[in-house]
């Protein structure tokens, strides 16, 4: 008996170890910050987002972090609770993760947007605590790369452009082509500009001029989805080609890591991109080969975790493949052992829609509905509403789409996603079958 406590202890020391370290306390975070002068890290994060869960165990679970997480204190913001949207503001945070370092009152240092390796996080902790005394105001004056590095990134996420402009401009002198940095910095400016002309014209020069680098690929879906809207216009597909034609140097490609990027995730921006040329065939091979890679990843985590961000991604993959029947098995596997989540209840009911299951599908979303929350409750209930247009259930679909009208009021600047998913929620009422 004693022997089986102890390897459960041991199984849950991953998880102890990481859970003790983040606090869910805004005030209590700060107020200790400042008593201790250390700086904080801030996660902004979604519960069903898989590079927030990727963070959590590979990064914020390992020795070395949790090492160096001694000079900082810890917060995590649940990016779907009501009670996230003043610091959200503060912050201007646009995507998760966001990962966003501060003073010990509350004055950025630099941020990360997405995920980052172990190594690569551990650069930007070292980066912070070197500069935690310098304000924002004199990075950007500074003519030190770190400095103008910190600049660039913390004034294009917050969509400060003519910051970042500057900034821009300062290190065009200073970075070298075929490096990581080289090519964030194009990625930013990219993102930077507003007039949809000059952003596919400037996509099109990346991805002419620099179709070697990993980071080509991401700029290859940016670059389609800026024809979303057009109807006499089309991407040139040649250039999508060109970069695909050296996919195989880019899997070995030093700058990989400092991208934020992986072998596999490098394979699931391959089969998006596949799919979105018509490319069908190819892009189902490329969904089964990153499948393949992420059961390897999640292999090697901790005994005792449980790889939510790879199992999430596992899904999307297997489901994009055509492989419905083993995603819904995963999904199904993994709804059991987060019960209390809506994550994986939502996943399972969209693939049960695909599947054509609509009864499976309505009893299981409408546990997933019970459960969410925030933004992903809208999506929810969308979801529901069109599996209920399959039966179809008109007085139970209405008073699911009056609830959530009647709860819903984005105010803050910030809730873009939040009028998203009400526009698509009273899309889906507006086509609800006339019984």
């Amino acid at each position: 008996m004693i022997r089986i406590i102890f390897i459960f202890i041991l199984l849950l020391f991953p998880m102890l170890t990481f859970g003790s370290l983040f606090s869910t306390d805004v005030k209590g975070t700060f107020a200790a910050a400042q008593k201790e002068k250390k700086p904080i890290i801030i996660d902004f994060f979604g519960i069903w987002c898989p590079p927030c869960n990727e963070l959590d165990e590979t990064v914020f679970e390992t020795s070395g972090f949790i090492e160096k997480a001694k000079y900082f204190r810890l917060l995590k913001i649940d990016a779907d609770q009501a009670t996230s949207w003043k610091l959200k503001d503060k912050y201007q945070i646009g995507g998760y993760p966001t990962v966003v370092f501060t003073d010990p009152k509350g004055a950025e240092i630099y941020r990360i947007v997405g995920y980052r390796s172990l190594k690569e996080f551990l650069l930007v902790m070292d980066l912070v605590l070197s500069s935690k005394s310098k304000k924002l105001e004199q990075a950007c004056a500074s003519k030190n790369e770190d400095d103008l590095w910190r600049c660039a990134v913390i004034c294009s996420e917050r969509k400060n452009l003519e910051c970042s402009a500057e900034a821009y401009s300062k290190l065009q002198g200073i970075l070298k082509p075929g490096t990581a940095k080289f090519d964030w910095i194009r990625t930013y400016a990219m993102e930077s500009v507003e007039i949809p002309d000059l952003q596919r014209e400037g996509y099109e020069n990346l991805l002419k001029l620099y179709s070697d680098t990993p980071q080509a690929l991401v700029w290859a879906v940016s670059y389609l989805a800026a024809f979303d809207d057009e109807k006499n216009i089309k991407p040139k597909k040649d250039l999508i080609d060109e970069v695909l034609k050296k996919f195989s140097t880019m899997l070995t490609d030093s700058r990989l890591e400092a991208l934020g990027l992986s072998q596999r995730s490098l394979l699931q921006i391959k089969a998006e991109l596949l799919d979105k040329i018509g490319k069908r065939e190819a892009a189902v091979i490329a969904w089964k080969e990153a499948s393949v890679l992420l059961e390897k990843e999640q292999s090697l985590l901790p005994v005792g975790s449980h790889p939510k961000a790879f199992t999430l991604d596992r899904i999307t993959c297997l489901e994009a493949a055509g492989e419905l029947e083993a995603a819904l098995k995963l999904a199904t596997q993994y709804k059991m052992l987060f019960p209390e989540e809506f994550t994986f209840y939502s996943l399972s009911a969209n693939i049960l829609d695909r599947l054509k299951r609509y009864s499976e599908a309505i009893t299981v979303a409408k546990k997933g509905y019970e459960l969410s929350y925030g933004d992903n409750r809208i999506r929810m209930a969308t979801l529901l509403i069109r599996l209920y247009g399959t039966v179809p259930d008109k007085v139970t679909a209405k008073k699911i789409f009056d609830d959530i009208t009647a709860q819903v009021k984005p105010e803050a600047k910030l809730q873009i996603r939040t009028h998203r998913y009400l526009k698509r929620l009273q899309e889906a009422w507006a086509k609800f079958p006339i019984s």
